[in-house]
């Protein structure tokens, strides 16, 4: 990289310029690799395009028309749907079918009685609040926390002291009485204390910021021994610790409270309606074990994590329990250590299970069984969505049937779209392959540096738009692409008819035709609809597909020993594909060969940048040895004049 040159001050010429008509033919030169470089890169991104056209053609349409299974399927109809559904596989069998449905696969139900419904009260032991005596107060299993008399004491880092008294005649009656004490003195009113979970936690607000930066504030220290609380509350909030501002106790405080039978609610502890801890209950051989906290939502998640599911309805006080799945398969039992505890829950005598059964079809006068009510016989997919007469489980007897009738036939409609679908693509695929084949170049070049400079970003689009046009031109890849396909779509393929005679077919004999030359081998379906210059010919492809289905697998599809048009045509692209010397595999064209030849291009362009750096240097190192000379010159003129004048 050239320095600062500071030129022509003596001269007075414009040096740059100079050098810089001095260099132009060597920068026409780099300029000439950069643009053929750039067509290149062009080129090479019109074939990334293209190959991309080409591949997903082959693995889409080409890859379906080659395939044996889209030429063999069925259709199905049900003469009531509502009653039986059907689908066809290719293997299921033409013709008419019998169907009967029996019964109907169901999941096991367990409903429960609603145990809101009576008069009992229970009584349970909830947290304490703000409004909760101190002289109230209780551990979970209702003993007293003989709080009354007993003292909260409060110091301050900086020597103060409080102690508050709890309940009595002259203590504080609960938290809100308590905080109101805090907050009523200057030193202690930042400290404010609550029950988190039951346990009485107190919190600092302290904490400012003075105009140094430095936080400050007041560490208290709390004690009580009755609830469990001794330590610090500092006032230095910490962003990974939330609780650096808290001090919480150990004891849970409770309160007694009794609430009624339509009380009940989700959150209701199972102890507490008289259910014993350690109780168990199990669905099959699973165990659910009751704990001292469990409430009837916790038993619910519990049990559904035994393989059924399980709900408490809290509007509707009931256990709602199934299973995940239908048929006597997914059955299930409910039991308990303490048949008393089931009826508490309202699953015992009170509730209500229908058992799982399993779904039972006759299909062509032979029963099936499943746990499903979908069944997978003889190709054919059958859903049964009700009964079709009555079935006496305790029998077996099944009367006043009405059988559902299923037709099955080829898909003729199907077959068709599916070749007309290969035809609307490949006649895409080549219009474009054509396009680029055909299309004319340009005088327009790739912009050098300079140029794009003066130009606006839309006149630039438009330039390349146009310098892009015919970088495919004759390309000889594509035709050898177009010929192999054209070619292959012509010839002749022998097929076994029914009756076992041999007849040889071509796309033309089936129907389908090529325009004229002007279309480059476009396809054309006779008497197609929606090809408005053929609509009016005979549909003979539709026709062939309804008379002679057997045909169409082994003339388009075929075999690796007997190929047909499309197998033929989808290997010559595998082959295409191919990795070789100079491409990559799943590449149509030469993009090794690219690769390396704008590396070369990369190359030169550098090796020419050089050359024309050194260029540059000397002529400005000889316009500089002139500038020095002219200086000398101009101070010797300068001296004799001098001189002279003194003379």
């Amino acid at each position: 990289m050239a320095g600062v040159r500071m030129t022509g001050l003596i001269s007075g010429m414009d040096t740059e310029s100079m050098v810089k008509e001095l260099v132009s033919a060597s920068s026409k030169k780099v300029d000439g690799i950069k643009q053929d470089k750039q067509k290149l890169q062009w080129k090479k991104e019109a074939w990334q395009s293209l190959n991309t056209k080409i591949y997903n053609f082959y693995k889409g349409p080409l890859a379906s028309f080659k395939t044996n299974s889209t030429y063999k399927t069925k259709k199905a109809k049900s003469s009531d749907e509502t009653k039986v559904s059907v689908s066809a596989g290719s293997a299921s069998p033409s013709g008419s079918h019998s169907v009967s449905v029996k019964q109907l696969a169901s999941s096991a139900y367990l409903t429960g009685a609603n145990i809101k419904l009576g008069s009992n009260v229970y009584t349970t032991y909830a947290e304490a609040g703000n409004t909760t005596s101190f002289d109230d107060m209780t551990d979970s299993d209702g003993n007293s926390l003989g709080l009354s008399g007993t003292t909260i004491n409060i110091a301050t880092d900086g020597g103060e002291t409080m102690d508050i008294k709890l309940g009595g005649a002259d203590g504080v009656k609960d938290l809100d009485a308590l905080n109101a004490k805090l907050a009523g003195d200057e030193k202690f009113k930042s400290l404010k204390a609550s029950f988190v979970d039951g346990k009485l936690t107190f919190t600092n607000s302290t904490e400012k910021t003075n105009e140094d930066g430095i936080k400050e504030g007041t560490v208290y220290t709390v004690k009580s021994t009755a609830l469990g609380i001794d330590g610090n509350v500092d006032f230095k909030k910490d962003p990974d610790n939330a609780d650096a501002v808290k001090l919480s106790g150990t004891v849970s405080a409770r309160y007694e409270k009794q609430f009624a039978q339509s009380d009940i609610s989700r959150t209701t502890r199972l102890t507490d309606i008289g259910i014993a801890e350690g109780t168990s209950f199990f669905v099959n051989d699973k165990e659910f074990v009751v704990g001292k906290e469990t409430t009837l939502i916790d038993m619910a998640d519990g049990l559904s994590k035994l393989g059924v599911s399980a709900n408490f309805d809290q509007s509707q006080g009931r256990f709602y329990i199934n299973a995940t799945g239908t048929g006597s398969g997914h059955d299930f039992t409910f039991t308990s250590t303490d048949a008393s505890a089931l009826e508490k829950l309202g699953l015992g005598a009170g509730a209500k299970k229908v058992d799982a059964q399993d779904a039972i079809i006759e299909y062509n006068g032979v029963e099936y069984r499943g746990d499903s009510n979908t069944f997978n016989l003889n190709g054919l997919t059958i859903t049964a969505n009700s009964v079709t007469g009555k079935y006496d489980k305790a029998t077996g007897i099944f009367t006043d049937d009405s059988p559902i009738n299923i037709t099955v036939s080829n898909d003729t409609d199907g077959i068709y779209d599916s070749i007309k679908s290969f035809v609307k693509e490949y006649n895409s695929l080549i219009d474009e392959m054509n396009k680029l084949y055909n299309e004319d170049k340009t005088d327009y070049e790739p912009l050098t540096d300079e140029e794009r400079s003066s130009l606006s970003s839309d006149q630039i689009e438009k330039w390349e738009e146009k310098a892009k046009q015919g970088l495919l031109r004759r390309d000889s890849t594509i035709s050898n692409l177009l010929s192999n396909m054209r070619s292959m779509l012509t010839k002749s393929v022998t097929a076994t008819m029914d009756d076992g005679t041999e007849k040889s077919f071509t796309l033309a004999s089936l129907g389908i035709v090529t325009g004229d030359y002007s279309e480059k081998g476009k396809l054309h379906i006779l008497g197609d609809p929606d090809d408005p210059a053929y609509a009016s010919e005979e549909n003979k492809l539709k026709k062939a597909i309804q008379e002679t289905p057997e045909v169409f697998s082994q003339v388009f599809a075929g075999t690796k020993d007997k190929p047909g048009i499309g197998y033929e045509m989808y290997s010559s692209l595998t082959k295409a594909m191919g990795r070789s010397e100079s491409s990559h595999s799943l590449t149509f064209y030469d993009d090794i060969t690219m690769d390396n030849e704008i590396d070369d291009y990369d190359d030169k362009i550098d090796k020419w940048a050089d050359k024309l750096q050194k260029l540059e240097d000397k002529y400005y190192d000889q316009f500089a040895a002139m500038e020095s000379a002219m200086a000398a010159l101009q101070s010797q003129q300068s001296y004799i004049s001098s001189l002279m004048g003194g003379m």
